[in-house]
């Protein structure tokens, strides 16, 4: 019996280990990030953090200031090493985005809009922004429109229950 309690502590021990070990690393990841992005990008000053996760994986975007004081995007992946940074003005803006999208589909409800990559069909990666909303009939759809123009790319539905 004294064995059985041995063995259940010491699990024990090791559960709560590595719980704490698991979130540490959660919470240490975009701090991470964030030097990666103000170090690659040469960002002075990071106003926005937004967490993105399409096709191609898991990204943080990181919307601040350059050295030169121009607001910029920096998409940092959270499992590969490159980076991409653009201008705002290279790109279109949420706003344009959200006008665009109620011009398409009338949503009943805009949940979200924010940048994020995802991959076309040629295999290439895209700049895009994700729009996510509850349709006209009643379907919480994702739709995506390209960052540098803000025209309509595609768009996936699932209907609510």
């Amino acid at each position: 019996m004294r064995i059985f309690w041995i063995i259940l502590v010491l699990v024990l021990g090791v559960g709560i280990w590595q719980g704490f070990s698991f979130y540490h690393s959660i919470k240490e990841s975009p701090d991470k990030l964030e030097e990666k992005a103000k170090r690659v990008a040469e960002l002075n000053t990071i106003e926005e953090t937004i967490h993105y996760h399409g096709t191609n994986g898991a990204y943080v975007v990181f919307r601040g200031k350059n050295d030169e004081g121009e607001s910029v995007y920096t998409w940092v992946p959270e499992k590969k090493e490159s980076s991409v940074t653009k201008k705002a003005d290279d790109g279109v803006t949420s706003e344009v985005v959200k006008s665009n999208l109620t011009e398409r589909f009338s949503p009943s409800e805009i949940i979200n809009i924010k940048p994020g990559i995802e991959v076309n069909q040629e295999g290439k990666e895209v700049l895009v922004w994700e729009a996510t909303f509850v349709d006209a009939n009643d379907r919480y759809t994702f739709a995506y429109y390209y960052f540098s123009n803000g025209e309509y790319w595609r768009s996936r539905s699932i209907k609510q229950s």
